[in-house]
């Protein structure tokens, strides 16, 4: 479990956060949901973690915190689903990768992800960084390029464009284009965990279709549309079949 800290840092250095009264209030939730946890009274624990979720923030030792409480109710997909939304706001933390990569020993079913290696390897490396991340080191190297052409440019007239310098403007845009495609794969790319035991994937988006197969709670799918309260999913072994909305939490 996440301690305070790390959330008094959050309502003291980030505006949206730091609203007076509002931000006591969510500190004081937060305390008293750490301290049911400690408790061992993990549903009100949840049920107040909850709540500062409900009420925007977008927090990785909220999410984490709630993740442990659900872990603790033996509720696998739910705190695979918290897990998963903290390590998107903090994908290297290691006590978040280490519980999830716990929990998502324990599933009883697995697919096997049979997209080709690149593919793979593309994704890890877009999810161990969030896009501010990569945003921020783009504009360093942009900076640094820039200063030092300015400096040649007033102070060193006609000097040639040396290796330092071009490895420097070849980092920049490979950091740059690794901003646009980390951009493009989280407006393009939604996931979901599945929240009930043997959830039916059909062949349709509705009751009356056929179940194709069953998936166990905590597996992740990635979704491709919807139709009237129904998900169509994509596994990562390739197969795509309709799940009902209330069945999955989206990451």
């Amino acid at each position: 479990m996440k301690n305070t800290v790390w959330l008094i840092v959050g309502l003291l250095f980030f505006p949206s956060m730091n609203a007076g009264a509002r931000s006591q209030d969510s500190l004081s939730i937060f305390q008293k949901a750490n301290a049911a946890y400690r408790g061992g009274d993990y549903t009100e624990a949840a049920i107040l973690y909850e709540s500062l979720i409900v009420k925007g923030k977008k927090d990785a030792n909220v999410y984490f915190n709630l993740g442990n409480a659900y872990f603790k109710q033996e509720r696998l997909g739910q705190a695979i689903l918290y897990y998963e939304k903290a390590k998107r706001v903090k994908p290297r933390d290691r006590d978040i990768r280490t519980n999830l990569n716990y929990a998502g020993g324990l599933l009883e079913y697995r697919i096997e992800d049979k997209r080709n290696w690149y593919f793979r390897t593309g994704d890890a490396l877009l999810a161990s960084f969030t896009q501010e991340e990569i945003g921020i080191v783009s504009l360093g190297f942009g900076i640094f390029f820039w200063l030092s052409w300015i400096f040649s440019l007033y102070f060193r007239p006609g000097m040639t464009w040396g290796w330092r310098r071009r490895g420097l403007l070849f980092l920049t845009g490979i950091v740059l284009c690794l901003w646009f495609l980390k951009g493009a794969h989280d407006l393009t790319v939604q996931e979901a965990v599945v929240l009930k035991p043997q959830a039916a994937v059909r062949y349709g988006p509705s009751h009356k279709d056929q179940v194709a197969l069953r998936l166990g709670d905590g597996m992740k799918v990635r979704l491709k549309r919807t139709a009237e309260g129904w998900n169509q999913v994509i596994l990562t072994n390739g197969e795509t079949g309709w799940m009902f909305q209330e069945e999955l939490g989206v990451i």
